[in-house]
């Protein structure tokens, strides 16, 4: 330690003795003592100012500070990679900022990777970086949105329309398959450490819970963003290690700027509206002579004749004088289906809703040279599509700068958001019901009670079969959705704290310290007399008629904290060479519990419970009451969640004449997940690039090709897998094993141990092109990347004499390839007129190399060796046989056909059919200005993605009883399943008289005849789902807005700096195939909205 001290002060001593003498002396020299930023005030560390005929230069410091003395009238130089030189003739003395631009602004050089600034010129990685202006156009959604289709191989797709909703982010494919591949979200240098504990039990449902907060990436204010930029690659994201494997979004907020107050206030008000496309059903009229024509064909006859017949719909039931239809004439049958056209529900419009939502965002920041600072205030209300779903957001952030002195640099940054979501249980759902209920049932009696829906339920007792027990009012979906309910609550805060020492000019400290805190509630009611309650009773309550219904609670916090430290030196040494060498240590945790109560016989005006007992003419028997005590312990519990993290790392760039880039970058993580010989996992990464635009000889090309560059990289990252433990795990039971005086815990082993389980790694390539034409008017960017996931954990079958069946191991491989293309053209630029084009599409190729648990395409399940992950595999659709009406299945060339049986073998017509993930994506923007007013668009596109369609009708023949005298190949083929709703289309169709091939399949009852079709095609679910299969490719255009920036002296007189007016419409239409309401979200779920907004924004 002496030794150092020594050097460090003799260091010191010559560096003040070096400064000393660089001071030329007399009058006629001049101090330059300045600040160099770029366009948004940001320091820019390194950058050069050099005097006109002097081979040396000096450098600016961490915080882009720099002094030196010149001679009056000399030239000096400021330059900045990646920055238009600035060059100025001394005077006077020069003091304050010198401002340097982007060589085209729209690119935004100057990039944050979270652990440090740089500049894409210096950086090996693939990144991309989005601006606070590229977030704008839809008012009501949240980040994860904002950022769709605007860079090419991220791919976001949204899980549903419900507000507060976050969606599933890919950046360049999945790489893993039982684990965690959403990226790493890095807000203002900490990464989000959010995690809510799952709840486990017997007694609590999966609607009872809510986690639609639980990653944490809703409550970020959009308006609060300065930018955001995403690590792509090893060699971008390596310094995050081995949670980076899925890819860092880095946020970074705004901070205050040097300058007087500024007050920024803007509002939105917008119209939540139903999306363009609907389901194109059948309405009442239709509906009804759709149901007397599977009358006349399938039961009119029987019935006449007394033999067995379907009742499909109320046409059958009225038809078969069923219940209260009983003894009418034909006349009257006639008329009571008449009336029953009179009317028609469309449940989709039923449950949408037109809303109003808003948003309000009020900032203030300013400052001194020593002192900054930024307060927020944000509110959201966003009213949703779907009636009784709503989503509000509060957001409150301050952030204060200090310079204390020259060397050190101090920031503080506290952040509060609360969400607040709503809805009916989640145990409900009104969207399958709107796609399948009959349109001629009505919400409503004449008396404004709740209609029984009296066909949903009532197929297999009007066909003979079992009577659905129902509560005495029946079910209606209004009652469902306004008598239960699910309020979320959810507060996030977090504290952070900067600090930047300079120890020397090119030689610095940076610290960070964090601290999160997150409480989640939820409370899921169940009114007593919904269909919800009546199907949650527990206390032996199948043959009775009491009600009562239920409270499901529960709280949940999280808190994390994340500490570090690195020093961070970069200097210049003979013009030519850059270095820049940060070396750093971490370390973080989190400890989360959920803490769940659910209580029935619950009454919601006095908030108290009487829990039910069994009912009174039970016989009480010993086992009884051991049930009833085992049914109340199930219905509180908790469960806790604790990580902590060690992590060394060190990144290396050195750039050489500003053309040639080396980039290394290393880091190791433990991690108290794994045992202790696998704790730690060491990543890294070696980035090379060069900038050949600043070759000579391409010097007499820079007026058609002004920039090119080109990178190659290598690295790893790496993937916890939280599903697994390395360790033994006694896992214990909810109840109890109980005798007269105690009771003795009960568990069980649940996993078989393994001490070799460690993280999963990805090998990271790639190669890439960054060119220039015409002073980087046009902009094209190209990407081969190759990446290779090992050990990836599986669960694989071991031997029964361990005394397990599975047992986790890293045993399996994935590989994504794939090209990624960027366009951006600036087609017009002139002093009134600014037309702008952007476009980028990516193509992933996802392979899984080795699965021990199941391998082979002709294995049952959705992965399989060779073939992406979420693969397809079925038979492969020919065509509607003409004679037989049924489809028929392409054979497989390597089957062999010699017995009736073989044509029933599933694996001689299996095929790979597609990817339930689009392997092509992309997205544009195109911007055009005239003067103050500006018009922008932007969409997304996929192509390739493939599903089985999942809207599975809820009744079929399989619900009735009795044996089938056929089988029925697929849903279409199903004559049960028109007792609902049904689309349009279905009406064109096979039959005996019309044997048309381009329609849907004949109609078949499986309780009627025996077709002998087993015989001829494939029967067997695996291969005859290949007829649901479709293609959810679509082009959409996301959205369309139009603004107008008002300019004038008349702004100054009432003191006004800004002021702007936009209209944006999101959601506007998709182009597809698909049969659903939206491909992007398939199957009964909530559907996208499109939305209508205002918007105003002023600053003081």
């Amino acid at each position: 330690m002496g030794i150092f001290r020594v050097f460090l002060l003799s260091c010191l001593c010559c560096m003040a003795i070096g400064l000393s003498a660089q001071r030329p002396q007399g009058d006629a020299t001049i101090q330059v003592k300045v600040t160099i930023v770029d366009s948004d005030k940001n320091p820019l560390p390194g950058a050069t100012v050099k005097v006109a005929g002097k081979a040396q230069g000096v450098i600016s410091n961490e915080n882009g500070e720099v002094s030196l003395w010149v001679d009056k009238n000399a030239e000096i130089e400021f330059s900045y990679v990646g920055m238009k030189p600035l060059v100025m003739r001394v005077t006077k003395p020069i003091s304050g900022y010198i401002t340097l631009e982007d060589v085209v602004s729209e690119l935004d050089q100057v990039v944050v990777t979270g652990y440090q600034r740089t500049t894409k010129r210096r950086t090996t990685g693939s990144l991309a970086t989005l601006t606070a202006k590229d977030l704008k156009g839809a008012p009501t959604a949240n980040l994860d949105m904002l950022m769709q289709g605007k860079i090419a191989g991220v791919d976001i797709k949204a899980v549903s329309g419900r507000p507060g909703e976050s969606a599933k982010i890919r950046i360049r494919g999945t790489n893993t398959i039982t684990g965690n591949a959403e990226p790493l979200w890095v807000v203002d240098g900490v990464p989000l450490q959010r995690d809510i504990p799952s709840i486990e039990t017997s007694r609590i449902k999966a609607g009872d819970f809510n986690d639609i907060f639980t990653n944490g990436i809703a409550g970020i204010n959009p308006s609060d963003i300065e930018s955001v930029t995403v690590l792509k690659d090893a060699s971008a994201a390596a310094i995050y290690g081995s949670r980076a494997a899925g890819g860092v979004i880095v946020v970074t907020t705004k901070r205050g700027k040097e300058g007087k107050m500024q007050i920024n206030y803007s509002t939105n008000v917008s119209i939540v509206t139903s999306p363009p496309r609907d389901a194109n059903l059948m309405n009442s009229k239709e509906k009804l002579a759709w149901e007397q024509e599977l009358w006349d064909e399938f039961s009119a006859k029987k019935f006449a004749e007394g033999s067995n017949y379907p009742v499909i719909g109320v046409v059958g039931m009225i038809r078969s004088g069923y219940k209260q239809y009983a003894g009418m004439t034909k006349e009257q049958q006639d008329a009571t289906i008449e009336s029953l056209g009179a009317h028609t529900t469309d449940w989709f419009q039923e449950l949408f809703q037109n809303s109003v939502s808003q948003s309000h965002y009020l900032s203030l920041s300013g400052g001194s040279e020593k002192n900054s600072y930024y307060v927020s205030l944000g509110y959201s209300q966003n009213n949703g599509l779907v009636k009784k779903t709503d989503y509000d957001r509060y957001n409150v952030n301050a952030k204060i700068d200090m310079k204390p002195n020259k060397r050190v640099k101090l920031g503080f940054t506290a952040d509060m958001a609360m969400q607040h979501s709503n809805s009916s249980s989640l145990g409900v759902d009104p969207f399958k019901y709107a796609y399948f209920a009959n349109p001629y049932e009505k919400v409503y009696n004449e008396d404004g009670s709740y209609a029984a829906d009296k066909t949903y339920y009532s197929l297999s007792h009007a066909n003979g079969s079992y009577d659905v027990r129902l509560p005495k009012d029946g079910y209606n979906i209004f009652r469902e959705i306004n008598e239960t309910s699910n309020n979320t609550k959810n507060i996030s805060a977090s504290l952070i704290a900067n600090l930047s020492v300079n120890i020397l000019d090119n030689f610095s400290f940076e610290g960070l310290a964090s601290y999160g805190y997150v409480s989640n509630t939820t409370d899921n009611i169940n009114g007593k007399n919904t269909y919800a309650a009546w199907t949650d009773r527990p206390f032996k309550d199948d043959n009775t008629d009491r009600i009562y219904g239920s409270i499901t609670q529960t709280s949940a916090y999280n808190t994390s904290y994340n500490l570090r430290g690195q020093l961070h030196y970069f200097n210049t040494f003979a013009e030519d060479h850059y270095i820049s060498a940060l070396l750093g240590t971490e370390i973080r945790g989190q400890y989360a519990k959920s803490i769940y109560e659910k209580r029935y016989g619950y009454d919601p005006v006095t908030g108290n419970s009487a829990t039910p007992t069994y009912p009174s003419d039970t016989k009480i028997e010993y086992a009884d009451l051991l049930a009833y005590a085992a049914i109340i312990d199930g219905l509180s519990g908790q469960s806790i969640v604790e990580d902590a993290f060690a992590s060394f790392y060190f990144s290396f760039d050195y750039v050489f004449k500003q053309r040639y880039v080396l980039s290394f970058t290393g880091r190791t993580d433990g991690s108290n997940n794994f045992g202790s010989k696998e704790q730690f996992n060491p990543t890294g990464s070696l980035g090379l690039s060069w900038n050949v635009d600043q070759e000579a000889f391409m010097q007499s090309l820079k007026s058609v090709i002004s920039s090119l560059s080109f990178r190659a990289a290598f690295g790893y990252t790496g993937n916890i897998n939280k599903s697994v433990y390395p360790q033994l795990v006694m896992d214990y039971n909810s109840s109890f094993r109980r005798t007269d005086t105690d009771y003795y815990r009960m568990g069980y082993l649940k996993n078989a141990p393994n001490p070799h389980l460690r993280w999963e790694k990805t090998r990271d390539m790639k190669i890439s092109m960054d060119m220039g034409f015409f002073n980087d008017r046009f902009r094209l960017q190209g990407e081969l990347y190759d990446r290779r996931t090992r050990d990836a954990v599986t669960t694989v079958y071991v031997p029964y004499t361990t005394g397990f069946s599975t047992q986790s191991y890293n045993t399996s491989e994935l590989l994504n390839q794939g090209i990624e293309v960027t366009l951006n053209a600036n087609v017009l630029k002139t002093k009134d007129w600014n037309i702008s084009v952007s476009t980028n599409i990516a193509y992933n190729r996802n392979k899984l190399l080795k699965y021990d648990a199941n391998s082979g395409y002709r294995s049952w399940g959705t992965n399989h060796v060779g073939y992406p992950l979420g693969a397809i595999i079925s038979g492969k659709v020919n065509k509607i046989d003409k004679k037989l009406g049924v489809y028929t299945y392409e054979s497989r060339p390597d089957a062999v056909f010699t017995t009736a049986e073989d044509r029933r073998n599933a694996n001689n017509y299996s095929f790979y059919l597609g990817t339930s993930t689009a392997p092509t994506n992309g997205g544009y923007s195109i911007s055009v200005s005239y003067k103050n007013l500006n018009l922008s668009l932007g969409g997304t596109y996929s192509l390739g993605g493939k599903i089985l369609n999942n809207i599975n009708c809820p009744i079929s023949y399989s619900t009735l009883s009795g044996n089938t005298l056929e089988t029925i190949p697929t849903q279409e083929n199903d004559l049960y399943v028109n007792h609902l709703n049904v689309a349009k289309d279905v009406v064109n169709r096979w039959t005996p008289d019309n044997p048309i091939t381009n329609g849907h399949p004949r109609i078949i009852d499986a309780y009627g005849e025996d077709l002998g079709l087993d015989d001829f095609v494939p029967s067997i679910d695996f291969i005859t789902k290949a007829s649901m299969l479709e293609d959810v490719s679509y082009f959409k255009l996301g959205s369309l807005m139009i603004g107008y920036n008002f300019t004038g002296k008349w702004m100054q007189k009432v003191h006004v700096n800004s002021l702007a007016l936009s209209f944006s419409m999101s959601n506007l239409f998709t182009i597809t195939n698909y049969s659903g309401i939206d491909p992007e979200t398939p199957g009964a779920v909530y559907p996208t909205p499109r939305t209508f907004s205002m918007g105003l924004s002023v600053g003081f």
